[in-house]
């Protein structure tokens, strides 16, 4: 009975305080169609700028992208700092599939904390992809990083799709936590079963 009530304890700890995986930004997305799309060269980038108010796991960062099929591209984390993208925190590679759609990489595991940041969709060779209009949701600002002219704000119609996942406020409990928490119950149960049938002593 001890050794169950200590493994429920101890499967209970672990839990506490976690939370689930959700969704942390989502504009929603843009339209299906290349019209007022903004595009992704090798010379120039989109970045979009969020604020996260609690510690974060970004696991998984995702464009509104269409383009050629094949085209190499790169989604970064940068720090923020006088509005525009500072320091570079994270960056992982994907492959335009070339059907328009919500393009990305998932499984990251970056740690942010609360803070403002840049998302950047930037290319990795010489194909062209593009972010079109029309997220329901926009983020508050959106930039267009030139090689020659640094970053220049786009026009406040700019509705781009931008779609972070991830956890907030801590980790997703791990299956390990999840398999001793019931498996403390289960022997919790049955101890207490096992002592409701044992006879009483006699006198």
């Amino acid at each position: 009975m001890k050794i169950a009530l200590a493994a429920v304890a101890a499967a209970t700890l672990a839990w506490t305080g976690t939370a689930q995986a959700d969704t942390i930004i989502d504009t929603g997305p843009g339209s299906t169609t290349i019209f007022d799309a903004r595009s992704i060269t090798s010379t120039r980038a989109i970045a979009g700028f969020f604020e996260l108010n609690n510690a974060t796991t970004v696991n998984g960062v995702f464009g509104w992208i269409g383009g050629n099929e094949g085209a190499r591209l790169t989604a970064n984390i940068y720090s923020e700092i006088d509005f525009v993208p500072a320091t570079l925190l994270h960056s992982t590679s994907f492959v335009n599939t070339g059907t328009i759609g919500w393009q990305g990489s998932d499984s990251l595991n970056w740690k942010l904390d609360p803070g403002t940041y840049w998302v950047v969709f930037s290319a990795a060779d010489e194909n062209k992809s593009f972010m079109p209009n029309g997220a329901a949701d926009p983020l508050v600002a959106y930039l267009r990083g030139n090689s020659d002219n640094g970053w220049l704000r786009l026009s406040d119609t700019d509705a781009l799709g931008v779609r972070l996942t991830g956890v907030t406020g801590g980790a997703v409990p791990e299956p390990a936590s999840w398999a001793m928490m019931i498996g403390g119950f289960g022997l919790a149960g049955g101890a207490i079963r096992t002592r409701r049938k044992r006879p009483a002593a006699l006198a």
